[in-house]
C-alpha cells in the first residue's frame, strides 16, 4: 500500500511540475511556440513523452490549465461573496466580478503566469481553443449579461453583449499587462496600489457600458 501511494504522489508531483512548466512558457511566449517535448525538457522529466502520458496532446494541456486558472478564480469569487455578500449597484457588482481576476496574480504563485496564459487564449486561440474557452466562460457571461440587462434596461442587447466582451477583453489583456505600467509611452504609472488600480479600471469599464448608444433595437 505504501509503494503504491508513493507512486500515485509522484505521478501527481510530475503532472503539477509540467503543468507549471506548460503554463510559464505559453504565457510568456505564446501558444503556438512552445512543443510538448520542450514542456518536458523544461520541466525536468527525462521521459520527452511525458507530456503525452499526462494529457494526450496540447489541447489536454490548455484544458488542464483553463481548468486550473477557473478552479482558482470560483475559489476566490466564493470567499469574496461570503465576507461581502452580494453587493446591488451596478459599480460595487463590477468591482466584485472583477476580483477574482484582479487578484489573480497575486493570490498564487502562479498567479501573474495565470493571468498572461488568459491573455494569450484571447490573442492566440485558433477555432478549437476558442471553443473549449466558451465551454467554460458561457454560463458566467450568460449569469453577468443578465444582470446587466437589469441594470441597463435601456441599451440594446446586442450593444450591451457587444460592450461586454470589450469589458472582458480589456479586464484579460490588462491584468496580464500590469507589468507595463512602470514604463508606458506616458510615463511611470505603477504608483497606484491594486484596490486603486481597480477602482480606476472599474470606473473606466462602467463608463464604456453606460454611455448613450446610437442603435436601438
Amino acid at each position: 500500500m505504501m509503494a503504491a501511494s508513493h507512486i500515485l504522489d509522484k505521478s501527481s508531483d510530475t503532472r503539477q511540475r509540467l503543468l507549471l512548466t506548460a503554463l510559464h512558457l505559453y504565457a510568456k511566449e505564446g501558444l503556438h511556440a512552445v512543443s510538448l517535448r520542450r514542456i518536458s525538457t523544461e520541466a525536468g522529466s527525462r521521459n520527452s513523452a511525458a507530456m503525452h502520458y499526462h494529457f494526450d496532446n496540447k489541447l489536454g494541456v490548455i484544458q488542464a490549465l483553463l481548468d486550473m486558472v477557473s478552479r482558482e478564480l470560483a475559489r476566490t469569487a466564493a470567499a469574496l461573496r461570503a465576507e461581502r455578500g452580494v453587493p446591488r449597484t451596478l459599480r460595487s457588482s463590477s468591482r466584485h466580478i472583477l476580483r477574482p481576476l484582479a487578484e489573480l496574480p497575486g493570490r498564487q504563485p502562479w498567479g501573474a503566469d495565470g493571468a498572461r496564459f488568459l491573455s494569450r487564449l484571447v490573442s492566440d486561440g485558433d477555432e478549437e481553443i476558442a471553443d473549449m474557452v466558451n465551454d467554460i466562460t458561457t454560463p458566467f457571461l450568460e449569469r453577468l449579461d443578465k444582470a446587466l440587462s437589469e441594470q441597463l434596461p435601456e441599451l440594446p442587447a446586442k450593444v450591451r453583449r457587444l460592450r461586454l466582451m470589450f469589458v472582458i477583453t480589456n479586464v484579460v489583456h490588462g491584468v496580464a499587462d500590469v507589468a507595463w505600467l512602470p514604463r508606458t509611452p506616458l510615463g511611470d504609472l505603477s504608483d497606484f496600489d491594486e484596490d486603486t488600480l481597480l477602482d480606476h479600471l472599474v470606473d473606466y469599464l462602467i463608463g464604456g457600458l453606460q454611455a448613450p448608444s446610437p442603435i436601438h433595437d
